[in-house]
């Protein structure tokens, strides 16, 4: 047996028996494949050029084809094994080529487990990325032959009750298969059979309690036709026929719960099998394209989720938190990188027996919420680039820094150069000139007329949405404006209650109107409603705190801050009220050094404040840290 094998799905690479990458030409690789797996005997060299370079003209494929061929033979020489054998005319497999092992070859045998096509599945074939023409051709197919032979085999083993398949498995599996064709009904009807205790749960029982979903099936049909044809020269298989569909289909993301401070981890159980649950009542949409829960657990896990995200396309995440005061569901909607919807469920005692209820009315509201947000999905489709220029600027603003704000604010014009009348640009910009007017102190009301008269262009455009009022509301707070701003922001909360950034600019209002307790309670909200929250939520908090007297409550809240300088004169006045003069000046000399030409005076003086006594604490601190 050959030594040496050949891994397709995930990186393509050539490895010794030991698990070792060897130096082996990426190009000379995928030839391999195309001999072992297209059942190929040779290739002429020409052919092989044209293949591997399909952008290039006829003398540059051969030049790269000869340099190419000049690596194989050394690498080959290395490792004393002949796994190509080319000469003048044409390119073979050698003998330790038709030796290799292949993990793609195990679709093409009949005693391959389920399990093991599920492995390899879970990654994706030659990266996906092969060039235009043959091979992306030729790559396609050999992926539609995977999926067809992979669901064959999930049928076969779902009908062999000797042999007591994993329920778990066969879940994943049907999850994988809609992922790539929502409109399969077989295998939707398969994975509704394998729910978890589907038929124990007591209160589903309940014909009032049938179904949340209009039109969803409350029993699978006895038999399962497999309809799929298996003559892949002549017939495209019936998943790839539909896959033109599920690929225009928004794609969402259902993420396991991340654990928070302070939850019962006794309930982790529980909460998982609820997640299960809300996955499986998901699937019974037609117009949406769940993504499946293996690739949802490597998002959570990734240090780059927005990385992830734009790879697999994901339209809307819905991210799941389980915290001290429950289970915090939330649905944000990527292109725009906004939280939707929002909802927290007690996880009293009788949750584990309401589990699948809860799930189908969870599962129920996220429905509701994308249908709702059916006009921002198809705005995207239709002006992507604008979007992506937005996410880009809106990426730049949750660190709340000048040269931040000003390089989002350049991410936004551009996204205004794809499309003139594009509502969230306006609100980006409209929110970064009231961040500068913050940062900079020094009362320049020409920045918040450019906030407000960009708000107000958002409003125009969106009329419905809350962001809009949400950016009139800190403008006019700013320009001293305390009641058009409570009205803007009241109007923001209304038109969107689970929007947390509106509830954070209200809170921020109301600290302003001097009424910084109810404030308190309002960004508390904001932040239970977005646990990942951006900088700008801690600052308001730790501002309320100090308003109503926690000075060490305004320090924490500012020490959760990720950009904690933009606080500094916050957190100074605060050491200082403490009592800790050294702390106090510490963050005063810190702060001088970012703003050194703070004047107090001045800056209360155009400090939007209703009631004296609230300046007067404030004065009262920094006066104490130096100031």
């Amino acid at each position: 047996m050959c030594p040496l094998r050949l891994q397709t799905f995930g990186n393509l690479a050539l490895k010794a028996r030991s698990g070792e990458d060897l130096a082996f030409p990426q190009k000379a690789l995928l030839i391999v494949c195309v001999l072992r797996l297209g059942e190929r005997p040779a290739l002429r060299r020409d052919e092989a050029s044209a293949m591997l370079w399909p952008e290039a003209d006829r003398e540059v494929q051969h030049i790269n084809l000869r340099k190419m061929v000049s690596r194989v033979r050394k690498a080959q020489l290395a490792y004393h094994s002949v796994i190509l054998d080319i000469d003048e005319t044409s390119i073979a497999l050698g003998d330790d080529g038709q030796r290799l092992v292949v993990d793609a070859a195990c679709f093409r045998r009949d005693d391959t487990s389920l399990e093991t096509m599920l492995a390899l599945l879970r990654e994706r074939f030659l990266s996906g990325t092969l060039p235009d023409g043959f091979l992306r051709r030729w790559g396609d197919l050999q992926v539609d032959m995977q999926y067809h032979r992979f669901r064959e085999r999930l049928f076969a083993v779902s009908r062999d009750v000797a042999a007591k398949p994993d329920t778990v498995v066969l879940r994943e599996a049907a999850f994988l298969l809609l992922e790539r064709n929502v409109h399969d009904e077989p295998v939707r009807a398969l994975l509704e059979d394998n729910a978890p205790s589907a038929q124990q749960d007591d209160l589903l029982g309940d014909p009032t309690k049938a179904s949340l979903f209009p039109g969803q099936r409350t029993t699978a049909p006895k038999s399962l036709p497999l309809d799929t044809p298996v003559v892949y020269a002549q017939v495209m298989p019936h998943a790839s026929r539909a896959l033109s569909v599920t690929a225009s289909l928004p794609r969402l993301a259902l993420l396991p719960p991340a654990l928070r401070l302070g939850a019962s981890r006794t309930l982790t159980g529980t909460v998982a099998a609820l997640i299960d649950d809300i996955a499986i009542s998901l699937c019974t949409l037609r117009n949406i394209s769940i993504v499946a829960p293996h690739t949802a657990k490597r998002i959570q896990e990734s240090n780059d989720k927005i990385a992830m995200l734009e790879t697999h396309a994901i339209s809307y995440l819905v991210d799941t938190t389980l915290c001290a005061e429950g289970l915090l569901v939330q649905i944000i909607f990527v292109p725009l990188d906004r939280v939707i919807w929002a909802e927290r469920f007690a996880l009293d005692t009788p949750f584990s027996s309401h589990r699948r209820v809860i799930a189908k009315i969870i599962a129920d509201s996220i429905a509701t919420e994308l249908q709702r947000n059916h006009d921002p999905l198809v705005e995207y489709e239709h002006h992507p680039d604008a979007y992506r220029a937005y996410l880009a600027g809106a990426r730049q603003t949750k660190d709340i820094s000048l040269p931040s704000i000003r390089g989002a604010r350049r991410g936004f014009r551009e996204a205004l150069q794809y499309r003139q009348d594009f509502a969230p640009s306006f609100i980006g910009l409209a929110r970064t000139y009231s961040l500068e007017w913050v940062l900079t102190a020094r009362g320049d009301k020409n920045l918040l007329h450019k906030a407000e008269a960009h708000a107000r262009l958002a409003i125009q455009q969106d009329p419905a949405g809350a962001a809009g009022y949400k950016e009139l509301g800190v403008a006019k707070l700013y320009l001293g404006d305390l009641d058009e701003s409570l009205d803007a922001l009241a109007r923001a909360e209304a038109l969107s209650p689970h929007y947390a950034d509106a509830i954070y600019s209200y809170a921020d209002s109301l600290v302003h109107a001097s009424r910084p307790d109810e404030g308190l309670r309002k960004i508390q909200r904001a932040i239970e409603l977005n646990p990942l929250s951006p900088d700008d939520y801690f600052w308001s908090a730790a501002g309320a705190s100090y308003f109503v007297g926690k000075y060490q409550d305004a320090i924490d809240y500012i020490g959760r801050m990720t950009n904690q300088s933009s606080a500094d004169r916050l957190r100074a006045a605060a050491f200082a009220m403490l009592g800790d003069l050294a702390s106090a000046r510490r963050y005063r000399r810190k702060d001088r050094e970012t703003n050194p030409h703070f004047d107090l005076d001045r800056w209360l003086a155009v400090l939007p404040i209703r009631e004296t006594w609230q300046k007067e604490l404030y004065r009262e601190g920094l006066s104490r840290a130096g100031y």
